[in-house]
């Protein structure tokens, strides 16, 4: 199963530059557009039990790759439109691996479920899980949207894993 730790790859820092903590997660998956190759990361803000550190742990970000070097800012308030964040939730508080329940704004009709844990070196490590296909929690790795215009959408891909086989999955969505 592939998980995303809490290392973090040391980047040149910017004054508007995202910044993690030593147990955020910085990707628990990603967005990325056909107009450039710039993407929309989701990290996760986690306490020193790896579970949700606040109500709004989920938190989207630009990961710029153009152009380089390689940087993270805070989305603006447009883009909050379209790779925001609806509603979050911890669904099993007390419990010692949390579960989260997150719904983005531009995809609301498919809520994704995000698993917190300490793996066994001590990191913390988050998987995103959505329904993909005929897969009802498949591992989410990325959604792809192709633009159609400044402010439409052609389609989006849905890219993931199943967890019962390690076949990789993609959907795509028309809208």
């Amino acid at each position: 199963m592939l998980t995303l730790s809490s290392s973090v790859v040391p980047m040149p820092a910017l004054a508007s530059e995202v910044r993690f903590g030593p147990t955020d997660i910085p990707t628990v998956f990603y967005i990325s557009k056909s107009d450039d190759g710039n993407r929309v990361d989701y990290g996760m803000r986690l306490n020193g039990d790896c579970a949700p550190a606040n109500n709004d742990t989920v938190f989207p970000y630009w990961r710029e790759f153009e152009p380089p070097p390689v940087h993270t800012k805070p989305l603006g308030a447009f883009a909050h439109l379209g790779y925001g964040i609806a509603d979050q939730r911890r669904v099993n508080p007390g419990k010692p691996d949390a579960v989260y329940q997150v719904r983005l704004k531009q995809f609301s009709q498919r809520p994704l479920w995000i698993t917190t844990k300490r793996d066994a070196g001590g990191h913390c490590q988050a998987l995103a899980r959505c329904q993909i296909g005929a897969v009802r929690l498949a591992q989410l790795l990325s959604i792809f949207v192709k633009l159609s215009g400044p402010l439409s959408v052609d389609y989006i891909v849905v890219k993931g894993r199943n967890l019962a086989t390690g076949q990789l999955l993609e959907e795509r969505v028309n809208r």
